[in-house]
């Protein structure tokens, strides 16, 4: 069978993104389909807003012209609720329907899917893409119940975000002493809404407050030398910018932490928490989207405050004290994540759902 699936780039020296992680563990751990990769979305050394509308228009272009070129595909477009997402995604998901293919649409958390308020036209748009008559994936049964009550989706199934363990389970983690400082770590897009300013305040304190920590962080940030210097003139030897890190560099990266802060705003179910948490590191993270389904308070990690230092803060002091308490959190988080996210079950669900599609007409109810 055929998919044509959508996300930005797959190149993670060119795109850090959770999407593009997912699409690439879905290609490469599905041989039974045959993919077509699609490229939509920036890079992260290009320009956005107002310097993307003539790329996107062109890119809709190319997009008919694939359809067209492919009219018995199912497409399995990634689609995140956010301004951007809503406002440019809409478009090229009619251009599916009024093509004839089949789709699959495969949500990935943003602002909107949880958010109190939704501006009107993106409300509309929102209300307009939930009354198609065709699957869609969500990453928790919590963001299922959302789809259903908030936006009254019928044909909506839970799937959440899987990640290969190969090369983590050959990983035999070794436990520091109190003596020794705790490295603290960042996976990601390096941005206002991953909660970076509340992550430097909280170093602040922690350093102020004479807990030892070293901090390490790899991703892109979205604007270029927001956050970066700052952390840099700020920590000192203290702080170590790993840059994009892939292949065996990523996994130095993964095998080097022990805890993980991430203090995002808005969420789905984060590819980075789960890969950390394959290999034993402690998240330290905020509930939102579908992170609390992974991470349970107090057991397998320490969920914080939204925007909120002081939390933050908390959680590194008593993870630094309580070296017990970051060793039986560590090992059950990598247990957690070893129990729950089989590749092999993940890829059999996205199968049943690519041949499910078929019963659905593509209009809507």
């Amino acid at each position: 069978m055929r998919v044509i699936i959508v996300s930005p780039s797959l190149d993670p020296t060119k795109n850090v993104s959770g999407l593009s992680s997912v699409t690439r563990f879905i290609i490469e751990n599905n041989p039974h389909q045959d993919y077509v990769h699609f490229e939509l979305g920036r890079k992260d050394c290009e320009k956005g807003g107002f310097y993307r509308v003539n790329s996107i228009r062109r890119k809709f272009k190319d997009w008919k012209s694939l359809l067209k070129t492919y009219p018995d595909a199912i497409v399995h477009y990634n689609f995140p609720l956010d301004k951007l997402g809503i406002a440019r995604d809409t478009p090229f998901m009619r251009a599916v329907l009024k093509n004839g293919n089949k789709l699959v649409v495969h949500i990935h958390g943003g602002v909107y899917l949880t958010s109190e308020s939704i501006p009107f036209p993106f409300r509309q748009m929102l209300n307009y893409v939930f009354s198609w008559n065709v699957p869609f994936i969500t990453l928790s049964e919590t963001e299922t119940e959302i789809l259903r009550n908030r936006f009254h989706a019928k044909h909506v199934v839970s799937l959440p975000n899987c990640i290969d363990l190969k090369d983590a389970q050959t990983f035999q983690r070794k436990y520091k002493d109190a003596s020794t400082p705790l490295t603290l770590g960042y996976l990601g897009r390096i941005t206002k809404t991953k909660g970076m300013d509340y992550l430097l305040q909280a170093c602040c304190l922690l350093k102020e407050l004479h807990i030892p920590f070293s901090l390490k962080i790899a991703g892109a940030e979205e604007v270029e030398g927001q956050y970066l210097p700052q952390f840099s003139r700020t920590f000192g030897n203290q702080f170590v910018y790993s840059g994009k890190v892939s292949g065996d560099d990523k996994k130095s990266f993964l095998q080097s932490l022990d805890v993980l802060v991430m203090p995002t705003f808005f969420e789905g179910l984060p590819m980075s928490l789960l890969e950390c948490m394959s290999y034993g590191v402690v998240p330290v993270v905020t509930p939102v989207g579908s992170i609390p389904t992974v991470v349970t308070e107090g057991q397998n990690g320490i969920l914080i405050k939204v925007k909120d230092t002081q939390s933050i803060v908390d959680a590194i002091t008593y993870l630094h004290t309580h070296r017990d308490r970051l060793e039986l959190m560590s090992k059950l988080s990598r247990n957690y994540i070893y129990e729950h996210f089989d590749s092999d079950s993940y890829i059999d669900k996205l199968n049943n759902i690519y041949r499910t599609c078929s019963c659905h007409s593509n209009s809507k109810r």
